[in-house]
């Protein structure tokens, strides 16, 4: 299946954070995400082709999240601080996929480039001081994400972080691609890929909550476990 994405002006978004939006068009012969400058609509980045697809990853979440590692990626060890990581070839290095999640809140599932504006409003608080590039709203596949990079750092070495956060079944998902800086656009289709083939499904609601009001002990065992 193959995909091509292109980044146009948002001006709903613009008017709050100075986001712009990139939506899908037909498919094309190559997979590819096509980027366009906001500031100047003519102007374009190159295509970034989407990673060939590897193995899908185990269930996450109790079940409810799952993906497609991109073709020659390897799972790290599970952790509290993630929900998935991995990495390409040097396990304690970069390029690192991470995969977070935390509670929503009030936050609306992003579905649309107009239901991705109160998410990229609470990422923007987040960043009172700035640090990050413009936002950006892209569509992966079904899939929508608001998206930034920030300047890291990782063994006294210039890095680049790219963020794509998205709401989905009362969490917000957060896939980080971390890298070299000069080596971003080489891992951006692994970024891409993982992003694209991303399914979460809502959680079930607690049994006897609706009835009760309350949830039992054993209910609230089981949401602080996942």
């Amino acid at each position: 299946m193959t995909l091509r994405t292109n980044l146009i002006a948002c001006a709903l978004l613009s008017l709050v954070l100075g986001c712009s939006t990139e939506s899908p068009t037909k498919p094309s012969g190559d997979s590819a995400v096509e980027e366009q400058a906001v500031a100047s609509p003519e102007s374009k980045k190159p295509a970034v082709s989407l990673a060939p697809a590897g193995d899908p990853t185990p269930p996450l979440d109790q079940g409810r999240v799952q993906s497609t590692m991109p073709k020659g990626w390897k799972f790290l060890p599970r952790s509290n601080d993630y929900l998935f990581a991995a990495y390409h070839q040097d396990k304690g290095g970069v390029p690192r996929l991470v995969l977070r999640q935390i509670e929503a809140g009030d936050l609306p599932t992003t579905d649309s480039a107009e239901t991705a504006k109160p998410l990229a409003t609470a990422i923007g608080k987040e960043f009172p001081s700035g640090g990050i590039s413009p936002l950006s709203v892209l569509n992966v596949g079904e899939n929508w994400y608001v998206r930034f990079e920030k300047k890291m750092s990782f063994r006294s070495e210039p890095a680049t972080g790219v963020f794509l956060v998205t709401v989905q079944g009362g969490k917000r998902f957060t896939l980080e691609l971390l890298t070299y800086a000069n080596k971003k656009d080489d891992f951006l289709p692994a970024l891409y890929r993982f992003a694209g083939d991303l399914k979460i499904e809502a959680a079930e609601p607690v049994a006897n909550e609706a009835a009760s009001g309350e949830e039992s002990p054993e209910s609230e065992a089981d949401s602080s476990s996942s």
